[in-house]
């Protein structure tokens, strides 16, 4: 909504908007370009810009950025930047410069194929000659025995065919191969980087504990809790309202008011009673003392003032076979690294649970491409898992590059790989079977070298008639196809925890433990 000449707001498609104009963002909306706010306070969820997994809040005089989302209240902005003088536009700028200096895979058999067909002609025109003098009827057969013998169909089938074969098995697992050359370089990758937010954890927050105080229902207080919850979009009512979404009570909602910053106020009713409830930080219902160590309070008033109802602890939901896949790739000789726009804490918290032992927080985009540019000049060959755009430059920088499928569509036009599914042990068994396929490509080809080698020579001295020749031909590129399917089998095996067993399926929203992230009521 943007304010006109006479004071009064309309909207207008984001295209209009111009340096000084004043608009108006609305809870839920996402700020339509780079400004500052000149009226109200709202908490912005930066998440797909700088990796920041925890809402900010932002008042009168803050700048907010456009891509990131208002959450909280509608307030007015000042128009600062808009097109090519935005965040955004830088960041797609810096991606673009990135996947320029994207190191480019020749395929071999390309390489081969192509000056072997001149030594392929050369060798018939020779043999011709040689034949010519003795036996003109024999030249010519001899001269169609190696042309066809030596049709480089296997040689040219033996890579595009093994990598086609395990894109196919990738995409019925739901991974879709967005670049074969994706898959030779993955096969070389010694190092793996992680995002955090959305990528080793799942989106938004999770609850992690729930303490109801002493004497009261569990089951109450946390359907009171829910109940109030699914009034606002915040991640932290999300997280509550989805964990109480079977509780059931016969409370039911009056008022409501949202306090940026703060929480939730509320008035609830049933006959003959009436209940006035906060749900938020302990300084919004007055018991500061008794703010717990990252979460939020429900409290009611009564005649001694403010008391508390209970606590809520609230986590990032980690993917629960982030530990064992990581474990995995350690196994196989992968080394891996975490990278994350969120806090530096947060971060090594993270790193710690999953059991990566290289981690930094608090790094922007450039900082995310610098550091993956180190790794590469120290001779490394890079993967990169991401699904924010502040990912964008470092997946289009790095040798190979996933993102997951509700990346935003920026992050995935720049990732060689896209994860459909919602587990990241399909990573690792991309990785598998990209090495699995390179062996399968290098039998496919030693194959075609040892063909050639053998039957030339004897097209050559007359002894392969043409028939023969073309059953060869046939033959070897029939094997070659029968190698690659091997691919189609299925994928390598899952990961597995420290038992040897198949790790964990997703768990449910919940009562588990785990790092925790402050929750900025």
């Amino acid at each position: 909504l943007r304010e006109n000449a006479a004071g009064h707001f309309e909207r207008v498609a984001t295209r209009r908007l111009r340096a000084g104009d004043r608009v108006r963002v609305l809870s839920g909306e996402a700020f339509p370009a780079d400004g500052t706010i000149v009226r109200g306070r709202t908490h912005a969820d930066e998440a797909l810009l700088t990796g920041e997994s925890t809402p900010v809040l932002r008042a009168e005089g803050d700048t907010v950025t456009a891509g990131s989302y208002n959450l909280d209240a509608v307030v007015d902005v000042r128009v600062d930047g808009v097109g090519a003088d935005t965040r955004f536009a830088q960041i797609v700028g810096l991606m673009e410069s990135a996947s320029l200096q994207k190191p480019r895979m020749a395929q071999l058999a390309d390489k081969v194929a192509r000056p072997f067909l001149v030594v392929v002609l050369l060798a018939a025109l020779g043999a011709a000659i040689w034949w010519w003098p003795t036996d003109p009827g024999k030249a010519m057969m001899v001269a169609v025995a190696v042309l066809i013998v030596t049709c480089p169909c296997a040689l040219s089938l033996a890579t595009p065919v093994a990598m086609l074969t395990a894109a196919g098995t990738l995409a019925r697992s739901g991974v879709l191969v967005r670049n074969l050359q994706g898959l030779e370089a993955l096969a070389a990758v010694d190092t793996l980087v992680f995002d955090k937010t959305g990528t080793l954890t799942r989106d938004g927050l999770a609850l992690s504990s729930f303490e109801p105080a002493a004497g009261e229902d569990a089951d109450e207080v946390l359907a009171l809790a829910a109940l109030l919850a699914r009034q606002s979009i915040h991640p932290a009512s999300r997280a509550i309202a989805q964990a109480g979404a079977d509780a059931a009570t016969d409370w039911k909602l009056d008022t409501m008011q949202e306090m940026a910053g703060l929480g939730l106020d509320a008035w609830v009713q049933r006959p003959g009673a009436r209940r006035h409830l906060r749900l938020g930080s302990a300084l919004h219902a007055g018991l500061a003392g008794e703010q717990p160590v990252q979460g939020v309070l429900l409290a009611e008033e009564t005649s001694q003032g403010w008391h508390t109802l209970a606590r809520f602890v609230l986590s990032e939901d980690v993917r629960p076979e982030a530990a064992a896949v990581v474990q995995a790739l350690h196994r196989h000789g992968v080394q891996v690294m975490l990278l994350s726009g969120d806090r530096e804490d947060a971060a090594r918290a993270m790193a710690a649970r999953v059991g990566i032992t290289q981690a930094e927080g608090g790094c922007s985009p450039q900082d995310k491409l610098e550091r993956l540019q180190q790794a590469q000049a120290a001779g490394h060959h890079v993967a990169m898992v991401g699904d924010g755009l502040n990912d964008g430059p470092v997946l289009a920088g790095a040798h190979v590059s996933f993102a997951f499928g509700r990346a935003v569509p920026l992050a995935q036009s720049r990732a060689d790989f896209v994860v459909l599914g919602d587990s990241l042990e399909l990573v690792l068994q991309a990785c598998l079977l990209s090495r699995r396929t390179l062996q399968v490509v290098r039998q496919n080809m030693a194959w075609a070298a040892a063909y050639n080698a053998v039957s030339i020579p004897l097209a050559l001295a007359g002894f392969m008639p043409a028939w023969v020749a073309g059953l060869g031909m046939a033959l070897s590129s029939l094997l070659v196809v029968m190698n690659a399917a091997r691919l189609a089998r299925s994928l390598p095996l899952a990961a597995t925890n420290h038992t040897g067993t198949p790790a964990a399926p997703a768990a449910s929203v919940a009562m588990k433990t785990g790092s925790t992230a402050t929750v900025g009521r």
